[in-house]
């Protein structure tokens, strides 16, 4: 068994797309998914599975949730030891949000190989692009008019890749699961 997690994009963000993670549990275990187990409710899913192919699993499981619910939504998915691996390397242990600035991780759906010149900043300088590789980027926000600058759209219109965002914080959470 394989154990994987599953970032579920946009979902019970203001009212839409709308999954209970209680329901969603049933679902993926209902469906031969094992040691399912979720955090919080922006949609990370921890299971096992003997499936192998990245592609043909994130397809099973977006197909699962329009079956369910009704709804499309992009599923990003990584292998824990994935995860668990770049959360455990020196650079992103020392990653942890202070008052003036926030760390995000923002994971692409799928490869990003071109080359960006880093540090890349947003059009109102509240985001920060720090570190990349092709299916990850580390990026620092910044106060901006009282708002803190959030990566994910910023990001997926440089890529043009589906993406989704976690803190360092909840990525620590979902791997103690």
């Amino acid at each position: 068994m394989i154990r994987y997690i599953a970032f579920l994009r946009g979902i019970n963000v203001s009212g839409q797309k709308l999954i209970k993670m209680e329901t969603l549990r049933k679902a993926m275990t209902d469906e031969g998914f094992e040691g399912v187990a979720t955090y919080i409710q922006s949609g990370n899913i921890l299971f096992q599975s003997d499936q192998q192919d990245l592609t043909s699993l994130t397809i099973r499981i977006e197909r699962l949730i329009e079956n369910y619910f009704g709804f499309h939504t992009e599923v990003i998915l990584r292998r824990y030891s994935e995860v668990a691996n770049m959360m455990n390397s020196p650079f992103f242990r020392n990653l942890n949000t202070q008052t003036e600035i926030r760390y995000y991780i923002t994971f692409l759906k799928h490869e990003y190989p071109d080359t960006l010149t880093l540090p890349l900043f947003s059009k109102n300088k509240d985001v920060e692009i720090m570190y990349r590789d092709e299916t990850a980027l580390v990026s620092i926000s910044s106060l901006y008019k009282g708002i803190y600058g959030f990566p994910n759209a910023f990001i997926e219109k440089l890529t043009g890749t589906p993406a989704t965002t976690r803190n360092p914080a909840t990525l620590r959470k979902i791997l103690e699961l």
